[in-house]
């Protein structure tokens, strides 16, 4: 009985960590989409509950304050991003596909979770509110970019000769995909990944012609 006790509670606690997660999720949905099309300094706190059917205390049993929405809404952007990669990934796969695993998850995640247009527009508000974990997210996917670019370069798959700068660039280019990109519009999510990974994979493929 008294294992069954706390089985029992123990599956209590799950069904409840579960229903605040999806409670939670729903809130970084709806704060980013008022953060992306209002702007992040005009949204309050007060705004999101309204929209939410929320009490201004019931949002704060989720969240501490603005940034610190924000600050979970770039978790959740980047925790996906290396959840897909690093479930899709194969040890023995060559760099130049690797690299375009990398892209195509990247872009997938963008797409699909358009909202993350706040992160780009308002990414200067994150620098006082994320963590060491939050920031090695990021970290991370950066540098299994890079990683993986020093592999292609070693292996004579990349034209290149400096990964981290060319790391660097990339990543630039993937980081505005949500600025521009509309869920209604003409391109599906593999679409863009797609385009992006021919024209940066091919970038570094092929050698491009420099002057001093």
């Amino acid at each position: 009985m008294y294992r069954q006790g706390l089985t029992e509670q123990s599956n209590g606690a799950s069904r409840r960590a579960r229903r605040m997660n999806l409670r939670l999720q729903e809130i970084l949905k709806v704060a980013a989409r008022m953060f992306a099309e209002l702007g992040y300094e005009r949204t309050t706190l007060d705004m999101i509950a309204e929209e939410l059917g929320l009490s201004k205390p019931g949002l704060y049993y989720y969240v501490k304050s603005k940034e610190d929405v924000l600050g979970h809404i770039f978790q959740n952007i980047f925790q996906n991003i290396l959840d897909q990669v690093e479930s899709e990934l194969s040890v023995g796969m060559a760099p130049v596909e690797r690299l375009r695993q990398l892209i195509l998850a990247y872009a997938r995640q963008a797409c699909v979770y358009p909202e993350g247009r706040a992160l780009f527009l308002y990414q200067s508000n994150l620098i006082s509110v994320c963590s060491a974990e939050m920031a090695g997210l990021r970290e991370r996917y950066q540098q299994i970019i890079e990683d993986t670019i020093a592999a292609g370069i070693a292996q004579g798959q990349f034209q290149v000769a400096n990964a981290k700068l060319a790391s660097l660039a990339l990543f630039g280019s993937l980081y505005c995909i949500p600025l521009w990109y509309v869920p209604d519009g003409p391109m599906s999510p593999d679409e863009v990944g797609d385009y992006y990974a021919s024209l940066l994979v091919g970038g570094l493929v092929t050698p491009l012609p420099f002057s001093r």
